[in-house]
């Protein structure tokens, strides 16, 4: 994969994610970050690793990077605290950028060229575990068909399985402790997608494996500490404004209401409910149980697809701790199979069913990645 395919098929920026991503680091992408001096900084990327901060900024410019983007770059690393800046660049250096970069001794410079390479050798590095799978790809479109495809009057079916794909998913398989009431903590397991960076839950009930917390993962890391604490609660406007400040409040609602995180109670006072929708450690745990037992491989079946991981350990990580206030214990990378069915009605419109292809009985996985 060179230059060219890169510019045809990937985003440059993405590229660069790719790359911090299968480093294993953790990062938040374009963070506005506010300055000890009172102003807003955003970079592109803000990493963390053992060492601390480090500032990449992905330059997809016509001519070469010069010295100015590099002081700019390291002026930032000063003002924000940060031990390092990275920067790549898509079109390579002036003399004058090389120097300075030297001189400055924080600020690396890299090409894309440089970025691709590595990218490969990682990629083609042995891969992790394979869950063999249980079902056929043939059972997963029968069952789809006979159990999930819409009817009507109960009788005739109204959609038709079109294809069927068969994919294997990245996921990470994480051992953790997590605080529960009155200060103890529970060792658990979790399975995390790599594709999507969120937690995996399993309603037995209705049996479907979901997505869990993807209504939150991008609030702001305020408005997500404040969610945190009084998720499942009644609370008083009052209440919050005493501890938060008006602000607060108003950007609380505004970015809860068109969640479906929050429910009006009374009007005098103010009261509202933060709907609750953390996963019982349970159903986190039950998803893990469903793939214990299972054989393993080294290698993918021929006839399926391996997707590469999206996020990285670091980040997953760190979006543990942040959301579910989990300290990591050990993280091991497996693959699962997953049946991806085409359903079609009789106007041509469609949609995607994922079939858990690790489980006996048929159950569906709901995601956001393969909408």
């Amino acid at each position: 994969m060179g230059k060219a395919s890169v510019d045809k098929g990937i985003a440059f920026e993405d590229m660069v994610e790719v790359w911090l991503s299968l480093k294993g680091l953790a990062y938040e992408k374009r963070p506005r970050i506010m300055s000890p001096i009172g102003f807003y900084i955003e970079v592109d990327f803000l990493v963390y690793d053992s060492k601390g901060k480090i500032i990449v900024e992905a330059k997809n410019l016509e001519k070469p990077v010069d010295r100015d983007v590099v002081m700019k770059v390291w002026n930032n690393v000063v003002i924000l605290g940060a031990y390092k800046a990275i920067i790549v660049s898509s079109s390579g250096y002036t003399e004058s950028a090389v120097k300075l970069a030297k001189r400055l001794g924080r600020v690396e410079l890299y090409t894309l060229e440089e970025i691709v390479r590595e990218v490969e050798s990682i990629r083609f590095k042995p891969q992790s575990t394979f869950i063999e799978p249980i079902l056929t790809p043939w059972t997963a479109l029968k069952w789809v068909e006979d159990k999930v495809a819409e009817r009507k009057l109960f009788i005739f079916k109204t959609e038709r399985g079109e294809s069927i794909e068969s994919i294997y998913i990245p996921l990470f398989y994480i051992r953790c402790k997590i605080p529960v009431d009155q200060g103890k903590v529970r060792e658990t397991r979790i399975l995390v997608s790599a594709l999507t960076g969120l937690p995996l839950a399993y309603d037995q009930k209705s049996r479907i494996i979901y997505d869990a917390l993807e209504h939150i993962v991008d609030l702001p890391k305020d408005i997500l500490e404040i969610y945190r604490v009084h998720a499942g609660r009644r609370v008083a406007r009052s209440e919050i404004i005493q501890y938060y400040g008006e602000s607060t409040w108003i950007r609380l609602m505004k970015h809860l209401t068109p969640r479906g995180l929050v429910k009006r109670i009374t009007e005098r006072p103010v009261t509202v409910e933060i709907i609750n929708i953390y996963p019982t450690i349970d159903a986190l745990e039950q998803v893990v149980e469903s793939i214990e037992k299972t054989r393993k491989t080294d290698k993918p079946q021929s006839d399926f697809e391996v997707k590469e991981q999206l996020y990285s350990q670091g980040s997953i990580t760190l979006f543990l701790e942040q959301v579910l206030r989990a300290k990591t214990q050990t993280i091991i990378q497996l693959y699962a199979p997953v049946y991806k069915v085409k359903l079609v009605d009789n106007r041509g419109n469609y949609r995607n069913i994922i079939v858990a292809g690790w489980i006996k009985e048929p159950t569906i996985y709901n995601t956001k990645y393969f909408i």
